[in-house]
C-alpha cells in the first residue's frame, strides 16, 4: 500500500478534528434510546453491530427502528455528522444495484 504525502499543517488539522469528534463522542450524553443508538452507531459504524450490543443489554431493538433513528432529522452535531456518512456510504451500493438491474433490463429486452 503506498503511504500518501502529508504535510505538518494538513496532519495537525487532522489530529485537531479528530480530537474534536473524539471529544464529542465521549462527552455525548446518551439520555434516549435514540441518542444511545446514535452513541453505539458513532464506535461502530454498523447497524447490525448496534443491535447486537442492545440486544446484549436487554434492550429489544430492531435493525429497522436503528436505521430510522439514524436516518431523521439530525437532532444534533453528533447525529447530523453520523447520518452524513451513513447516507455517503449508501449511496455508492444503490448506484451498483440500479447499474445491475438496468443491464439486465437492457439484455432483457435487446437494448
Amino acid at each position: 500500500m503506498a503511504t500518501k504525502l502529508i504535510t505538518i499543517p494538513r496532519a495537525q488539522a487532522e489530529i485537531k478534528r479528530l480530537q474534536q469528534y473524539i471529544t464529542l463522542v465521549e462527552e455525548y450524553q446518551a439520555d434516549t434510546l435514540e441518542k444511545w443508538i446514535i452513541k453505539e452507531y458513532s464506535y461502530t459504524n454498523s447497524i447490525t453491530e448496534v443491535v447486537k450490543r442492545a440486544n446484549a443489554k436487554g434492550i429489544t431493538l430492531d435493525q429497522s427502528y436503528a436505521k430510522s433513528v439514524l436516518k431523521a432529522k439530525p437532532s444534533d452535531e453528533l447525529h447530523r455528522m453520523l447520518r452524513s456518512g451513513y447516507f455517503a456510504r449508501l449511496k455508492p451500493k444503490k448506484r451498483i444495484l440500479l447499474t445491475l438491474v438496468f443491464s439486465r433490463l437492457s439484455a432483457h429486452f435487446g437494448c
